[in-house]
């Protein structure tokens, strides 16, 4: 299918209580992994490639999304400015998301504003991010990353000002791999759905359990972002295929391809979005 912007895709899982995947990739193997499983389990995707050639990485994703019935939407994750924003736009991306999260809320707001009324010209999508979800090597600390959580009222603020399509919480999620046990805020998380309509998004989701997911989607998560899980995978498969010596550069690249696919797979099982392309 043709790239779509991410936005229906939302609304969509918002309404159907399920929840769309961000996918983080920054290499082929990764790009096939994530459209092969999205195409087997007849799910919708975000795909965000990373340290690729924007314009290169656009034209590989819409060749690829056009030979499968599903839809691939192409974000920008976590960009830092508004001139990263417009390279994005530029390239060929369906959507984009600012994050100055760490800076203070008028600045964020002033910012995020003047990326959404840009790519909304253009015909995008945005994130926005307030509170900050932090690193998961800093857990634990928890004290100093509860300290960064979203406050509901700001969330209102927030999206009433900027005009954000969707929004990025901090709710105890973190980026990375854990120092302890994940702690979700649910109570949060509930309360900010009930005060605020665009569909909610939660960043860092590598090592939260799954029955953990399914109740941050049934009170109100309409997209999750993954990549350290895709990463782990592959650098374990790496390691085992390497055991052999005789091991062969084709092989590994396949192999690393079906690791990344077998993630995919369980997060869109566990969101609930496959069979719903």
């Amino acid at each position: 299918m043709p790239l779509q912007s991410m936005v229906p895709m939302l609304k969509a899982a918002q309404k159907g209580g399920y929840a769309v995947g961000l996918f983080d990739v920054h290499t082929l193997e990764g790009v096939m992994g994530v459209l092969e499983a999205a195409a087997e389990l007849h799910s919708p995707v975000i795909v965000a490639p990373m340290g690729m050639p924007r314009k290169a990485a656009v034209a590989l994703i819409r060749e690829l999304a056009d030979r499968i019935p599903v839809p691939v939407a192409i974000e920008l994750d976590h960009g830092r400015d508004f001139a990263s924003v417009m390279d994005a736009i530029a390239a060929g991306f369906t959507d984009v998301m600012l994050d100055v999260s760490t800076r203070p809320y008028e600045e964020n707001v002033a910012q995020t504003k003047k990326v959404v009324e840009a790519a909304h010209y253009a015909g995008l999508g945005v994130e926005g991010e307030i509170g900050h979800v932090g690193r998961g090597d800093a857990y634990d600390r928890f004290e100093e990353v509860r300290a960064a959580f979203t406050q509901p009222e700001e969330a209102v603020r927030f999206v009433s000002e900027t005009g954000v399509d969707a929004l990025a919480i901090a709710i105890g999620s973190a980026h990375g791999v854990y120092k302890g046990e994940p702690k979700l805020d649910f109570e949060r998380l509930q309360e900010i759905r009930a005060r605020v309509e665009v569909p909610l998004v939660l960043h860092g989701g590598t090592g939260i359990p799954d029955p953990d997911f399914q109740k941050a989607i049934s009170l109100g998560i309409s997209k999750i972002n993954i990549y350290t899980a895709m990463a782990l995978a592959a650098v374990d498969t790496l390691r085992e295929k390497l055991q052999d010596p005789n091991a062969r550069y084709m092989e590994l690249g396949r192999a690393v391809q079906a690791a990344i696919k077998e993630v995919v797979k369980h997060h869109m099982t566990v969101f609930g979005s496959a069979g719903k392309a």
